[in-house]
């Protein structure tokens, strides 16, 4: 057949392989982008580490509260506007804890984020921070229990590559947490910085999850703490509304009561 323009079949443009591993990387990018999800989750269990002392007034958690909570019922929150915060410590239970395998630059570098978790916490929900005790004066002390950075090359593998994608879902399935992510917890209460008389504690840990936008080892830490300043801002602002240490339990999320079924 004779060409109707009188021109020769322009030339096929070039095309490029595309690996199997580069098109499932571009699809979970997508999709991350798309639902802007978090990348960490609850765990499913925290083993108490001994830095509150007691545990014995401390209930379950639920909803978007911590694994463990508690709140002063005799307490009047509308009582502290200013808060005293001490140096963020790591408490490790045992040799065999995490945070003993961490090198000193990390820890200093847990520290330094918990920090700032805590003055951004305390602002955020209106509140002045002092250097000394006094009527008024919440004493904030704070740590790290366990903390585990992420195999970022490992993770991003998982996450992308069909062939491993399998495995990692199943280790996840037993463990309750994403192959070679990381994850931290932490203890946390409230005194009257005068009298010592506890307002209020947590216990909480976040586990990370399979994403391919974490790209320092310690991104699922970050996000934690992330999650924790947002949620510690709110339960303040709640409390000087109210009055009132003791939060009221909240409806678990569809992914929390799944995750409650689970071994």
């Amino acid at each position: 057949m004779v060409n109707p323009m009188n021109t020769l079949p322009l030339p096929r443009p070039h095309r490029r392989r595309i690996s199997g591993v580069t098109v499932s990387l571009a699809m979970a990018l997508g999709a991350i982008a798309m639902t802007g999800c978090s990348t960490t989750k609850e765990a499913r269990h925290v083993t108490p580490a001994g830095f509150l002392g007691d545990y014995s007034d401390m209930r379950r958690g639920v909803g978007n509260e911590p694994y463990l909570v508690y709140g002063n019922p005799r307490a009047d929150c509308r009582l502290y506007r200013k808060a005293m915060i001490d140096p963020v410590t790591l408490w490790a239970r045992g040799d065999q804890s995490s945070l003993q395998q961490l090198e000193e630059k990390d820890r200093d570098m847990l520290r330094a984020l918990g920090a700032e978790a805590l003055r951004q916490t305390v602002t955020d929900a209106g509140m002045t921070i002092v250097d000394s005790p006094g009527p008024g004066v919440m004493r904030i002390r704070g740590a790290f229990t366990e903390a585990e950075k992420a195999n970022v090359l490992l993770e991003d593998i998982s996450a992308a590559a069909p062939y491993v994608s399998g495995a990692a879902t199943v280790y996840a399935e037993g463990k309750g947490q994403a192959l070679f992510t990381g994850d931290v917890a932490y203890e946390l209460e409230y005194l009257d910085s005068v009298t010592g008389e506890r307002l209020s504690a947590a216990v909480d840990k976040r586990v990370g999850l399979l994403d391919i936008r974490n790209l320092d080892a310690w991104d699922s830490v970050r996000a934690a703490l992330k999650v924790w300043r947002e949620r510690g801002t709110q339960r303040l602002i709640s409390c000087h509304e109210t009055g009132s240490f003791t939060t009221r339990p909240q409806e678990q999320t569809l992914d929390q009561k799944i995750e409650s079924y689970r071994p």
